[in-house]
């Protein structure tokens, strides 16, 4: 995987991860969900995001689709009977918060203020936004396991 693609996936989870710590909450989403399509909604942002060509890195507009649409796909589906309260209150606001991205949120300068924003969450946000990610994981392994990265044509090594 090239520096970009790294940054790109780099980017995007520390995106989602910064909007898990960020302050919010809808709960509009179905509460009955079953775990496999729960499951596919959840990991289809990381899958959406590899290209097919290495060469080829989503734009952050592109990014920012990606995330949008996640954020829907996740409110349509919702989440299985049985999560936690906190987890419930963890997810609602990753929806929120995913729905609102724009391009500009990928900037190095956003990047870094969402982190911020969400080292500035409650100790009540960041026990909710830590049990989703539990639960996510739990329920669906990491997204990044199934991800087949995609070849990286060989760079001929210069002569000097």
């Amino acid at each position: 995987m090239n520096n970009r693609a790294r940054l790109t996936l780099s980017s995007t989870v520390l995106l989602v991860g910064a909007v898990t710590s960020a302050c919010g909450g809808g709960g509009g989403a179905p509460t009955d969900a079953s775990e496999d399509s729960f499951c596919k909604a959840a990991n289809s942002l990381f899958t959406d995001l590899v290209p097919q060509d290495a060469t080829e890195m989503p734009s952050e507009a592109d990014m920012a689709k990606a995330v949008t649409d996640w954020g829907s796909k996740m409110e349509e589906v919702g989440t299985p009977e049985g999560i936690s309260d906190d987890a419930r209150a963890g997810f609602e606001t990753v929806v929120d918060q995913a729905k609102d991205i724009d391009a500009d949120d990928f900037s190095m300068e956003n990047l870094e203020e969402l982190q911020a924003g969400g080292e500035e969450a409650s100790a009540e946000e960041k026990k909710q936004a830590e049990a989703f990610g539990t639960y996510l994981t739990d329920t669906c392994g990491n997204p990044m396991d199934d991800i087949e990265v995609p070849e990286i044509p060989e760079t001929p090594e210069s002569t000097e």
